[in-house]
């Protein structure tokens, strides 16, 4: 207490000039701390929402490939119309996932993206060797093994990339 008083009489006992440049001193410091504060509140919230952002493409890329292994997995369907239903299924799958790991390489970097233009054109392969297949009439033994192989490694890289419904960083 004693030396609050005592600041106080320091205070009073200077010109109007220095307590005028110690209030501004005064008040500056105050804004900038405000300022600090905000600043601080806002980039938690944007580290945040980036979060959850990069949770939602995440899902949403998983479950588009996650959708193109379950679809392929039909062509083992006795009976299934692999030309006209599952392929066409499989490539709209293909082509939102192939979108969402674009998406995701472009905001996040190379390290996020799921899919290497390896995978992707291996894939694209295989979907080349079914159209090839069913065009000419001929079997489609090929190309199933193609795409077998292609939706193996789609697996491999859901295991090991997400974890708890996020998506990790490459090693």
């Amino acid at each position: 207490m004693e030396r609050i008083k005592a600041y106080q009489r320091a205070f009073l006992g200077l010109s109007p000039r220095r307590k005028t440049v110690v209030c501004i001193a005064l008040a500056l410091i105050l804004a900038l701390t405000a300022a600090l504060c905000i600043t601080i509140n806002m980039r938690a919230n944007i580290q945040r929402e980036y979060s959850q952002v990069r949770g939602q493409i995440g899902e949403a890329l998983y479950s588009n490939l996650y959708m193109l292994m379950q679809t392929f997995d039909m062509t083992q369907v006795p009976n299934a119309n692999t030309e006209s239903v599952i392929i066409p299924q499989m490539r709209e799958y293909f082509v939102a996932s192939t979108t969402l790991n674009d998406l995701v390489k472009r905001a996040l970097g190379q390290r996020y993206a799921v899919l290497t233009d390896s995978d992707i054109k291996s894939i694209n392969s295989a979907f080349s060797a079914y159209n090839t297949a069913l065009a000419s009439g001929s079997s489609t033994d090929l190309a199933q093994a193609d795409m077998k192989n292609c939706m193996t490694r789609v697996r491999e890289l859901l295991t090991s990339r997400f974890s708890e419904g996020m998506l990790k960083a490459a090693r």
